[in-house]
């Protein structure tokens, strides 16, 4: 063997050698099912059933000083798109750092909390509106600190775009009492026409044995004139056993528009989960979806799912 085969084939080794020294580990999890919606204003040639799957890849590696990075990225649909990327810095004491690429992931605590009361499945006003008129943008950075006991702060910046500048917003969550739990938020948000919107968000939740009660308040502030909203929810959650959980909520959005009806919803829940298999399900009764007076819905709802 020639001089320049072997240097080329130490060089090769020894990056192999480097490279394994400093991998980290790659897992893939994923689910499938089926979902079932059935919605009194369908028409009668939709297809109320659909495939549920995810297929979810996450690795993470620690660094030299003491700092953890993990990467999370999945794929979702009957389609298999792309749906959600995160890879997270994990400082310690000092804090996490997420950069969001893609999905729900770089919504901040406003997105995250827009409404977190107990529910078996849906929230009350699924396929109406919270009320929230908030951007959901793509690379966007999230600061997380949860270096006092039972406090965790969230800082979220969205850069601007062409339509949109910069946004920024906070949140702080209190579970220093067992059981309990607080949370506030706030957030600025460009719309397309310029305006300025401030959401804001509280909840407090209680648990107590089997029962989870909660209170929740949104807000939108916006310089469009008569924009306004106000969403209140309340719900009320029971496990009867470790697999079976019943709910059971309420929620009303009020709009500054005097043209528009308040949206008013309510909704039974339930949960079950045998092993890998899980089947949840809701009822929802929605009056004045959005603000419409002639759009009142029944809406069922059944997912099942089985993870591996």
């Amino acid at each position: 063997m020639n001089n320049l085969k072997k240097l080329g084939l130490t060089a090769l080794g020894t990056a192999l050698v480097s490279s394994s020294a400093f991998a980290g580990a790659l897992d893939v999890t994923g689910t499938a099912g089926i979902t079932y919606v059935g919605n009194s204003t369908q028409d009668n040639g939709d297809s109320k059933l659909s495939q549920k799957t995810t297929i979810s890849f996450t690795g993470s590696a620690d660094l030299d000083n003491g700092f953890t990075v993990s990467y999370y990225n999945n794929v979702s649909g009957e389609a298999m798109t792309a749906s959600n990327s995160h890879f997270d810095v994990d400082m310690g004491d000092m804090g996490k750092l997420r950069f969001a690429g893609t999905g729900a992931s770089g919504n901040g605590a406003v997105g995250a909390w827009d409404d977190v009361m107990p529910a078996a499945n849906e929230e009350s006003w699924h396929q109406g509106t919270d009320g929230i008129d908030q951007q959901v943008r793509d690379d966007s950075f999230i600061y997380t600190n949860s270096m006092i006991d039972g406090v965790t702060v969230i800082l979220n910046y969205k850069p601007g775009e062409t339509t949109h500048d910069s946004t920024v917003g906070g949140g702080i969550q209190f579970t220093g009492v067992e059981g309990l739990e607080v949370g506030v938020a706030s957030e600025d948000n460009n719309t397309t026409d310029g305006a300025v919107v401030e959401n804001t968000v509280a909840y407090i939740k209680y648990a107590m044995d089997a029962f989870t009660v909660g209170f929740q308040a949104n807000e939108t502030d916006s310089q469009t004139a008569s924009a306004d909203t106000e969403f209140e929810a309340w719900g009320v959650s029971y496990a009867v056993s470790e697999d079976i959980s019943i709910s059971y909520g309420s929620s009303t959005v009020e709009f500054e528009d005097t043209s528009l009806s308040d949206q008013e919803a309510d909704a039974i829940g339930v949960s079950w989960t045998n092993g890998s298999m899980s089947v949840t399900a809701s009822r929802h009764d929605i009056a004045n979806v959005a603000g419409t007076s002639t759009d009142d819905r029944d809406v069922t709802e059944v997912n099942l799912t089985f993870a591996f």
